[in-house]
């Protein structure tokens, strides 16, 4: 998948457009029958510099998720801003799919590892929705770090179960770093 998104990113910054399925080379062939949740994180210098991705499958396969979040990621997270052309090069590339998800209760969410496991966390009224990927951030050691990052990401001064749908997932990661 790595090989895929490193694909998208070339044709983006030399034609300026995001490919279609045809024009990349894929070289697992069932990929164009699986459905998954995919995030892309793009990092340059060890930071985050975009990322995007689903908690639901939106597009008719994996491979056009990877494209979409892709260039959603290079192009359209307003928390860093477009990637250059000339930052193409020194970007690294993280690909995670979700394995499992459960819903967790706050006093759960306390108790997770945030290497071991990531979160999503929805506001009931279905408004708000942040999800922290797991071992995204050395800044992260314990669940109550999730539990603070979430409320910044969300804008929402306590993230509880009262107020929000509470997932624990698991992803497989793939790295070209």
């Amino acid at each position: 998948m790595i090989d895929i998104v490193q694909q998208v990113l070339d044709h983006y910054f030399s034609r300026l457009i995001a490919p279609k399925v045809q024009e990349l080379k894929i070289p697992d062939i069932t990929l164009h029958d699986k459905k998954w949740n995919v995030f892309v994180t793009l990092y340059k210098n060890g930071e985050v510099r975009g990322s995007a991705g689903n908690i639901k499958e939106i597009q008719n396969n994996i491979i056009e998720e990877l494209i979409a979040n892709t260039m959603e990621a290079a192009t359209m997270d307003e928390r860093f801003g477009k990637i250059t052309p000339t930052e193409k090069d020194d970007i690294k590339i993280r690909v995670d799919t979700i394995t499992n998800r459960k819903i967790i209760d706050e006093a759960i969410l306390r108790k997770l590892d945030p290497v071991k496991n990531g979160v999503i966390a929805i506001k009931r009224d279905y408004k708000k929705l942040a999800v922290i990927l797991p071992n995204i951030s050395p800044n992260l050691i314990t669940g109550s770090d999730t539990i603070e990052i979430l409320g910044r990401k969300l804008g929402w001064e306590k993230v509880n179960d009262n107020d929000f749908i509470i997932y624990q997932i698991e992803t497989e990661v793939e790295t070209n770093y």
